[in-house]
C-alpha cells in the first residue's frame, strides 16, 4: 500500500511540474505574482490618466507585477506621441509596463509606428490580445 501511495504522490508531483508555467515568477516568498491586462478602448484623457494612476498604485503594492496595457479603438490616443500622457506612458515603460497598440486601429486612423510613444509594441488585433492575455492568466482590468 505504501508503494501505491508513493507512486500516486510521485505522479501528482510530476503532473504539477509538467504543467508549470516557465514564465511564472512565483516563489515561496511571492506565491502569486500579479498579472493584469489593462483594456483601454476609450479616448477620454482624464479616464486614461486615472488608469495610469491605478498602475502606479499597483506597482507600489506589487512592484514585480506584470502589466500590459492594450490600446485600441479610441484608446490608441493614449500611446500616441502627441498625447498629453505621453510622458507618463514613457515613465511606466521604463518601469517594465508593456504598452501595446492595435495594428487594425492604426490602419484605420492612418497611424505609423513612429507616431507612437517609443517602446510601444504593436499587435495585429487589440481585442484578440486582451483575450489571449486572459487565457495566459492575466486578470482583466478596465479603468
Amino acid at each position: 500500500m505504501n508503494r501505491l501511495f508513493t507512486a500516486f504522490l510521485f505522479g501528482v508531483c510530476m503532473a504539477t511540474v509538467a504543467h508549470a508555467d516557465p514564465l511564472d515568477k512565483s516563489s515561496p516568498e511571492n506565491p502569486m505574482m500579479l498579472k493584469a491586462v489593462f483594456h483601454v478602448n476609450f479616448g477620454d484623457a482624464e479616464r486614461q490618466k486615472h488608469g495610469l494612476n491605478n498602475i502606479e498604485n499597483i506597482l507600489k503594492e506589487a512592484g514585480d507585477a506584470q502589466i500590459e496595457v492594450v490600446c485600441h479603438g479610441e484608446g490608441i490616443t493614449l500611446v500616441e506621441k502627441k498625447s498629453k500622457l505621453a510622458d507618463s506612458v514613457q515613465s511606466l515603460l521604463k518601469k517594465g509596463i508593456r504598452f501595446v497598440a492595435c495594428e487594425n486601429t492604426m490602419k484605420k486612423k492612418a497611424l505609423e509606428k513612429d507616431d507612437l510613444v517609443a517602446g510601444t509594441t504593436t499587435v495585429p488585433s487589440g481585442a484578440v490580445e486582451v483575450i489571449r492575455k486572459q487565457g495566459e492568466g492575466f486578470a482583466y482590468f478596465r479603468p
